[in-house]
Formats: C-alpha cells, sequence, structure tokens
C-alpha cells in the first residue's frame, strides 16, 4: 500500500551519504506530466534486466536486437520516469550482520504513518511498508544474531506509539530482494 523503506523508495543506509552524494545517485525527477508505459518492445530489455542486472549497452543491445544508443536512451527515458529503478544487494553477512528476519506489525492507523516513518529511519531496516489485513506493516530487518533482533524489537519498535503486537520469523535463505517481473521462459 505504501513504502517507507527499500526497493524504489531507497535505503535507509543512504544515511551514511552526504546529501550531495544521494543526489548523485538519484535520477532527475520527471518532467511534470511525463508518463512511461512499459510495452511489448520492452519485454527483451526487461528480461535481459531480470536475468542480469549488471548487464552493459553491448549485451542489452545484442538482446534486444536494438542499437546500443537506443538502448541507453530507452534505459534513461524509464528510470527517469520511474518506470524502472536500479537496486543494489549486498550480504549483510559479509558486514558481521548474518541474521535477517521478517516482522509483521499490527498499529493503529492513526499511528501507521509515524510508526512506519520510524522504522525507515532505523539501521536495521532494510525494507519496510504499509500493507492492509491483520497487520499492517511489514519488515525486514538484519541484526547480528536473535539476540539483537531481542533488542531491536524490545528497545526500538516495541516503545513506538500504536505498535500493538509484532509477530517475527527468521529469513532462512534468501534469493533476491525484489521479484521478477516477467515469468521465466524455458527455451529448447
Amino acid at each position: 500500500m505504501h513504502h517507507f523503506a527499500g526497493g524504489a523508495e531507497g535505503d535507509t543506509r543512504l544515511a551514511r551519504l552526504t546529501p550531495e552524494q544521494i543526489a548523485r545517485l538519484r535520477p532527475a525527477p520527471p518532467a511534470p506530466g511525463t508518463v512511461a508505459t512499459l510495452g511489448d518492445d520492452d519485454r527483451p530489455l526487461l528480461a535481459a534486466l531480470n536475468r542480469d542486472g549488471r548487464l552493459g549497452y553491448p549485451q542489452l543491445a545484442a538482446a534486444t536486437g536494438w542499437s546500443e544508443s537506443t538502448v541507453r536512451r530507452r534505459l534513461e527515458h524509464l528510470r527517469g520516469t520511474g518506470a524502472i529503478f536500479f537496486d543494489v544487494e549486498v550480504e549483510p553477512a559479509l558486514f558481521g550482520y548474518p541474521a535477517r528476519f521478517l516482522l509483521w506489525l499490527s498499529v493503529a492507523p492513526a499511528h501507521l504513518a509515524a510508526v512506519g516513518q520510524a522504522m525507515a529511519a532505523h539501521p536495521e531496516v532494510v525494507f519496510a511498508a504499509a500493507t492492509t489485513g491483520e497487520t499492517n506493516l511489514v519488515a525486514t530487518v538484519i541484526c547480528h544474531d536473535m539476540a539483537g533482533l531481542y533488542e531491536y524489537v524490545t528497545h526500538r519498535v516495541g516503545p513506538l506509539p500504536g505498535v500493538d503486537r509484532l509477530e517475527s520469523a527468521p529469513s532462512l535463505r534468501h534469493v533476491k530482494q525484489v521479484g521478477a517481473l516477467l515469468p521465466h521462459q524455458h527455451t529448447g
């Protein structure tokens, strides 16, 4: 329903960068009234990026049958309008945070925005979004260990006004943060 942290909304770890560094990483905002639509012509481009988001213009040109300049212009347009965004995923364990957990919170609706914004500012939170249903806020957090999760839940999340209930589960295997746009296509 609403993203507070992660995905296209950005990563809370950007707080470690200066405002100038953050500005250099973000695309220019789209001109008012600019709308990008993804069409069937974009399927080869999206499929190639889905397989490997690190592909360069020559590989994307080969995958689409377009020229490199066409690939560059199309990507700049789609990125500039917000139709696509690029995200970097790092393995938290490499930085001493091997424990990843999913949290589901029940928050009083009057406090949902404030709790979501507060959690988005926590360095443990890599994704947070408002949802609907029995729980209305979901978050992914990384910690050093189970004791770190306990400390985070009891001292940082629990005291937030409006938090009525919290459920957690360890994420035992992390494959990819963002789901694929296109279904996997089998060849031959």
